[in-house]
């Protein structure tokens, strides 16, 4: 699948579509760069079924990699 890009940085974006972690906490504070994996559906956090397919980046570049490993 595509990425997608949502900039957190110039405006934040809208807060309920930033990736988020088991916590439920932003895990970038710069942008947020995934793709929806195989299935093609997401959801902003890392803990929902339909992301752990996900390709994601996280802590803002230091982890690059699926969601379900995050």
């Amino acid at each position: 699948m595509p990425y997608r890009y949502l900039n957190i940085a110039d405006g934040g974006g809208p807060p309920g579509k930033r990736r988020k972690d088991k916590k439920l906490v932003p895990v970038n504070s710069d942008f947020d760069l995934y793709s929806l994996g195989e299935d093609g559906v997401s959801s902003p956090a890392f803990t929902s079924s339909r992301s752990h397919d996900d390709i994601v980046r996280a802590n803002n570049g230091a982890f690059f990699g699926l969601a379900k490993d995050y």
